[in-house]
């Protein structure tokens, strides 16, 4: 069975349920004893609703099973975690990525006992994916999306004034910047594919373009294909990773080039005509899906098992 028959395999989610993504803001305090504000028993923080665009009868369920993950174990800031919402309550399948973002001045540490003005300066934000399972494929882009958030945040007056701020015009974007890019990259640049899936394997790749936006789905395209973690197995900086990816795919890259992508209203352009028949293959699998009825999720496991067959050849 071929690589493209092997991915086709996949069940996309299906259209009809990819429709509701919400996201809710939370101020975090910890060792405060705030019951009514989401505290799950012994949990040792609190957390109180900033802004949200889950309705009030699904908001409370959210956070109080968010607020029993983060309970049951370890939670770092600006590094977000996913976890499944309870099938009893939601649609399954539903997920929630949460991360702890804290604004305070760069060096505070955790063990120093901030006043609590310091404290209302944490937050939790939660992003949520009602009748759809995937999140997790995407955490790479949403802990960056997150980050860059920061600033929205430290905007915020004590009162939260979420309602007309910058981060509410921002963060109801959060779906379409950090999912959906992979269905206008793929319609936007579907003659390009091959060599962008093959560009990838470069460690230096320079995307230039007056959009901006456009600019930023490619780059996190590019990213999201990157083999920047497969490279590790061989030595980056005699080239010898770029060889043994051309091993068992023909996806020769050296890591040392450096490839430009230029973006335009109507395409890009990639200024290495290098590619591969596998390329070309595992191109064929994301235009199939991602013209007909695109689904992100779909599209992010093909690019997943993209990389694994590369990963796979390499250690051939």
């Amino acid at each position: 069975m071929s690589s493209v028959d092997e991915l086709l395999q996949i069940e996309p989610t299906s259209a009809s349920r990819w429709k509701e993504n919400e996201y809710a803001v939370y101020r975090y305090s910890p060792n405060k004893t705030m019951e009514s504000e989401g505290k799950s028993p012994g949990a040792g923080f609190s957390l109180s609703l900033v802004g949200s665009s889950i309705p009030p009868d699904r908001e409370h369920l959210v956070r109080e099973q968010v607020a029993t993950k983060m309970s049951q174990g370890s939670l770092y800031h600006g590094s977000g975690q996913v976890t499944t919402l309870d099938p009893e309550l939601f649609p399954s399948p539903s997920q929630a990525y949460y991360c702890l973002i804290d604004t305070r001045q760069s060096g505070l540490t955790r063990e120093e006992s901030p006043g609590d003005g310091d404290v209302s300066k944490q937050f939790l934000l939660c992003f949520v994916s009602i009748g759809r399972q995937g999140l997790d494929l995407f955490r790479t882009e949403l802990d960056s999306y997150t980050a860059e958030l920061k600033p929205f945040l430290q905007e915020l007056p004590s009162d939260n004034g979420f309602s007309g701020s910058r981060l509410e015009a921002e963060i109801k974007q959060w779906f379409s910047k950090n999912v959906s890019y992979l269905t206008r990259v793929i319609k936007l640049c579907h003659d390009q594919l091959p060599l962008l899936l093959h560009t990838a394997v470069n460690s230096h790749v320079e995307v230039t373009g007056e959009n901006s936006e456009t600019a930023r789905d490619l780059r996190q395209f590019l990213e999201a294909c990157s083999l920047a973690n497969l490279m590790q197995f061989g030595n980056s900086e005699s080239g010898e990773a770029g060889v043994s990816v051309a091993k068992g795919t023909g996806c020769q890259g050296d890591p040392r080039s450096s490839v430009t992508v230029n973006v335009t209203e109507n395409g890009c352009t990639v200024s290495s005509r290098e590619s591969s028949q596998f390329c070309s293959n595992w191109a064929q699998v994301l235009l199939a899906q991602g013209t007909s009825s695109p689904d992100p999720f779909f599209l992010r496991q093909a690019v997943e098992n993209y990389k694994l067959k590369v990963g796979r050849e390499m250690l051939l």
